[in-house]
């Protein structure tokens, strides 16, 4: 052999030696006859296999079955490579001391001159730890779904049975203060009076956490959406209060979208009423409804010359029964704005402002376009 040749063969295999010893440092190497029975296997299989090399030669892979795959994924994956296509997948396989590990597999069948498969090589990662990390989640929002659920049904049916007692409340709460009103005296009337407006204001709450529970419990699917009808549709709705204010609005051309037609305009309709509720007083309320795209994200904004507030009580608005403003200064129950939440979320966006305290604030939601 030439000098050349010779130092081209060397180099050759010098280069194959050292992808082997990368390979077997890094992966689990095994490689298996024509039937599936096993004539090579590498350090890193004994290792996490916990059999002996003289253990492995000579069986079928069957010895690492954890039993954990039907039959039916191991007669695909040999119907595949014994076609002489390559397969690759995750296995969950069992050590020889009963523990389990996950690999990730790839399996190269190697073909003889008819075309036939007579040597599979097999290149494996381990991936237990990443598997476990999928489970635990898995598990999680399994009970963060179920955990919602009984939130849910506890706050529809918490509701629902506090409906009948409230109204009777109110009921011979009004008949009191109609027919006995000059017997009760100046004092009882203010009693009545108070009751009345706490009831009212419990009848607010109850149907406010109707809604906020409805989100979920009553969803609808993801249709496509004219989001300039259904603000269209709101604005008819407070029509009394917009002209009651003599607000300004201002509504740039919206994008149609996938979404939850009721739920878009529950938003709307929270975000626009909180737009003229805080608004400074003796000032004309003027409010800005524009969006914009990018990609597959439509992003809405909603601006008023309003009160404000100050940012680091951004996180709080978004919060079930918070508020930012005593009952006497505004009415509301502070659930408003974690229903916008609740929506905006459920159609896989999110809701966020920006504002300052005396000059306004801007409410930004932000959602896909188009659903998966």
């Amino acid at each position: 052999m030439a000098p050349d040749g010779r130092a081209q063969l060397e180099k050759t295999t010098r280069d194959l030696k050292n992808i082997r010893y990368a390979l077997d440092r890094s992966a689990i190497v095994a490689i298996a006859d024509r039937v599936g029975n096993i004539t090579h296997a590498n350090d890193k299989f004994c290792e996490i296999s916990k059999y002996s090399r003289e253990e492995l030669i000579g069986k079928n892979h069957r010895i690492i079955n954890s039993g954990y795959h039907p039959k039916e994924f191991f007669a695909d994956l040999w119907k595949t490579i014994s076609s002489g296509k390559i397969w690759e997948g995750e296995i969950k396989n069992k050590a020889k001391d009963g523990t389990y590990y996950w690999v990730y597999t790839t399996i190269v069948p190697f073909l003889d001159d008819q075309g036939k498969p007579f040597e599979y090589v097999s290149i494996r990662y381990e991936i237990t730890q990443r598997k476990e990390g999928e489970e635990q989640l898995k598990s999680y929002a399994q009970k963060l779904e179920v955990s919602n659920r009984e939130l849910q049904d506890f706050a529809s049916v918490a509701a629902h049975d506090l409906q009948e007692p409230l109204r009777k409340i109110q009921a011979y709460a009004d008949r009191l203060s109609v027919k006995y009103k000059e017997a009760v005296g100046e004092e009882g009337r203010d009693f009545l009076d108070r009751m009345l407006k706490s009831a009212s204001r419990m009848q607010r709450l109850i149907d406010d956490l109707l809604t906020y529970s409805r989100v979920t419990s009553k969803a609808q699917p993801f249709l496509p959406t004219n989001l300039n009808e259904v603000i269209k549709d709101v604005l008819a709705d407070l029509e009394v209060r917009i002209e009651k204010t003599k607000a300004k609005i201002n509504i740039e051309e919206l994008p149609d979208v996938d979404a939850d037609s009721p739920q878009m305009r529950q938003l709307f309709q929270n975000l626009l009423a909180n737009a003229l509720k805080f608004h400074k007083e003796g000032d004309t309320p003027v409010v800005t409804v524009k969006a914009s795209t990018r990609g597959n994200l439509a992003t809405i904004e909603i601006s008023d010359n309003g009160i404000g507030f100050d940012e680091k009580y951004l996180d709080r608005i978004f919060t079930i029964f918070q508020r930012l403003h005593g009952r006497n200064e505004y009415e509301g129950t502070g659930v408003g704005l974690s229903v916008c939440r609740k929506i905006a979320e459920r159609h896989g966006g999110q809701i966020t402002a920006r504002s300052k305290v005396g000059h306004g604030a801007t409410f930004i939601v932000t959602i896909p376009i188009r659903q998966r």
